[in-house]
Order: structure tokens, then C-alpha cells, then sequence
């Protein structure tokens, strides 16, 4: 019985995921099938900007403290963010927004528990064949 259960919600997720959401992301009269958030993380320290190696950031939604997503920034500070359908389907670029998690000693500026948020800024709209995605920036320079 566990088994023919294990097998009918297999089939039921693989069946969900085939199938489009009804109402998704648009943007200018576009669907989005897509989005990508690039960007690089800064602070100012004694007013020289330096990028934040190995700081975790997040994408997250309407006031929640619910984490979508979270990424780790490479020695250069950047870092890529792309959301999955669902995820696609839950972004609002006016509700959401990306928070920082910067290694104490980066930044001048001092924040609560070392967090720092930015808002989501739409860069662009590519289509490519089939696929419509938004990419996204924070402008994520601080201190």
C-alpha cells in the first residue's frame, strides 16, 4: 500500500509540472517563463566599494522571513539567482526583494545581525524561442 501511494504522488508532482500555472508572472504584456536575478555585492569601506565574497543572499516575498531561494556570492561578489516555475510564479518585483548576509567587517555601515536588504529592479525581458525571462537587479552596493 505505501508503495502504490509513493507511486501515485510521483505521478501526481510530475503531472503538475508539466502542466502551466494559470495565472503566472506578466510583465508588460509578456509571460514570464523565467527570471534571473545577476548582480554583485558591494560595501563601501572607507569609501572605496569592494565586492562581498561569500555572503549568503536571498530572495524573499511579501514581509515573510521565508527564504525562496539563497545563493552564496563568488570571490568577486557575484552571484545568479534563477527561480524555478513556481518560483516564477510567486515573484512580485514590487513585494519582493533580496537580503544580504555580509561577513561582519566588509562594510562600515552597521546593520541588525549583519542583513541587508534592496529591492528587486526589472533590467530587461528576453525572449528566446519559447522562453520569456525577466532579469533583475538590486543595485546592491552598501555602506
Amino acid at each position: 500500500m505505501v508503495k502504490s501511494n509513493a507511486y501515485l504522488i510521483s505521478i501526481l508532482i510530475i503531472i503538475s509540472s508539466l502542466s502551466s500555472p494559470s495565472q503566472g508572472l506578466t510583465i508588460a504584456g509578456y509571460t514570464i517563463n523565467q527570471v534571473i536575478i545577476d548582480d554583485v555585492v558591494y560595501c563601501r569601506f572607507n569609501g572605496t566599494p569592494n565586492p562581498v565574497s561569500n555572503a549568503t543572499v536571498y530572495l524573499t516575498c511579501g514581509g515573510s522571513t521565508t527564504r525562496l531561494v539563497e545563493v552564496l556570492t563568488d570571490t568577486y561578489g557575484a552571484f545568479r539567482i534563477v527561480l524555478n516555475v513556481l518560483q516564477t510564479v510567486l515573484l512580485s518585483s514590487s513585494t519582493c526583494g533580496l537580503g544580504v548576509n555580509v561577513p561582519e567587517g566588509y562594510c562600515a555601515l552597521v546593520a541588525p545581525e549583519n542583513v541587508l536588504y534592496a529591492p528587486l529592479m526589472l533590467l530587461n525581458i528576453v525572449r528566446n524561442g519559447t522562453i520569456t525571462t525577466a532579469y533583475y537587479t538590486a543595485n546592491l552596493i552598501f555602506g
